[in-house]
């Protein structure tokens, strides 16, 4: 057997050949979300409303936020989402051929992710999502055995009952967030934090960082629990399921005619609702929240899995590109908040606050071609990126030579 296609190890298991196709879809995925991310890492979202008027009043920027609400926001997580979803199945798949317990592994390497997710929430940044993708991986096996229409269906259920969940809180006015509110300015009282992105740019003190991210682990838990975030992960990693033990994605052209009709509807139901959730998004004209999460589930997961199409039919010139960083998706994730702790926050040069949003996005893009770079010249030396490395080698319990052999 090619030593390209598998490489033995004893524990480990084989390390089959990776579909390039999945390796660049994440690469792209990983774009989106760097510009998604960056709006506050690089601390414009902490401008104090004052100074945003004053920002946004630049028509370019309001031409940059509109097109980040209406092409980016949600969009890109949607995507990693499901290839979540998709990599579980090709795990657990691998492993039964190779007659493993691809469960306990499955596990092992979640219990991993959540400690990635931890270190990243209380080190790095407050945005942190490994770990509820830890969490909600969990819940994955559960579903193994059942049939696509079933596993189909239980996606669209998640989905969509954040649409109920917030009509019931909105109806009722109801506070599920509060105890975490609480947490949250008890820790922004007891340490003194005053501005959220004065504090951030100003304090040259890691400690300072760290006091801000005790406060930020409880605010984004009010994130997840009022966009009701863990349903829709759900959901998204339930499609993932489904397409992974189809197989989709090892044969595009067999999977054409499927691959061209998502990508048409996609569009044709998401760019409207795209539309008005980004007339939402930059105006002061707000809708309703029940009718918010509505306008947001039939814009972001259309257009999300119309780029996903796409992108499988259309993208093969930039596979090239984008197949490197998504080699090294956890590595390019965490690093993009390590990068903007170090130029944007007063740990580093304290360059936040200072850039337009266009600039930002700008900024964002230049980034990840950095990592993308980064990325082919590390790989074309080495077997894993960095944390990769690490991670399958606590999954396994194995040393694993980071350094590609000669035959390679």
């Amino acid at each position: 057997m090619n030593k390209d296609n598998i490489t033995q190890s004893e524990n480990a298991g084989p390390v089959r050949k990776r579909i390039k196709k999945l390796d660049a879809l994440r690469g792209f995925a990983l774009l989106g979300v760097c510009m998604a991310n960056y709006k506050e890492l690089t601390l414009y979202a902490f401008y104090d409303v004052g100074h945003t008027v004053n920002v946004e009043a630049d028509r370019s920027d309001t031409i940059a936020n509109f097109l980040l609400y209406f092409l980016v926001d949600g969009k890109f997580y949607t995507i990693f989402s499901v290839l979540f979803g998709i990599g579980f199945s090709i795990i657990i798949g691998n492993a039964m051929q190779r007659g493993a317990n691809g469960m306990r592994i499955f596990y092992r390497r979640m219990l991993l992710l959540l400690g990635f997710g931890f270190a990243h929430l209380m080190l790095l940044w407050s945005g942190d999502i490994l770990m509820l993708y830890a969490a909600m991986g969990m819940l994955l096996p559960f579903f193994w055995n059942c049939s696509d229409k079933t596993i189909l269906r239980w996606a669209a259920f998640f989905l969509c009952l954040p649409i109920v969940s917030s009509t019931i809180v909105f109806t009722f006015n109801l506070t599920p967030c509060s105890w975490f509110f609480r947490q949250m300015d008890y820790w922004q009282d007891r340490f003194g934090i005053g501005d959220w992105g004065e504090w951030l740019c100003d304090r040259q003190s890691y400690t300072d960082l760290l006091k801000f991210l005790i406060m930020g682990a409880f605010e984004r838990m009010t994130e997840f629990i009022s966009s009701d975030r863990y349903f829709k992960v759900l959901g998204l990693f339930l499609m993932g399921l489904c397409i992974g033990k189809k197989r989709i994605y090892a044969d595009i052209t067999a999977h054409r005619k499927l691959l061209t009709n998502t990508m048409k509807i996609g569009f044709a139901i998401g760019i409207p609702f795209a539309l008005l959730h980004a007339y939402d998004g930059i105006t002061g004209f707000r809708l309703i929240p029940p009718l918010h999460t509505f306008v947001e589930t039939f814009s972001i997961y259309p257009l999300g899995w119309a780029y996903m199409a796409a992108f499988a039919l259309y993208s093969k010139h930039a596979d090239n590109l984008l197949a490197y960083p998504g080699k090294m998706a956890l590595t390019c994730y965490i690093s993009q908040s390590a990068i903007a702790v170090l130029l944007f926050y007063g740990v580093g040069f304290g360059l936040g606050m200072q850039m337009s949003l266009s600039q930002v996005v700008f900024t964002s893009i230049g980034i990840f071609l950095f990592q993308a770079l980064f990325a082919h010249m590390w790989l074309k030396i080495f077997a894993y990126g960095p944390l990769e490395w690490v991670w399958r080698m606590l999954t396994y319990g194995v040393w694993l030579p980071l350094r590609k052999s000669r035959t390679e």
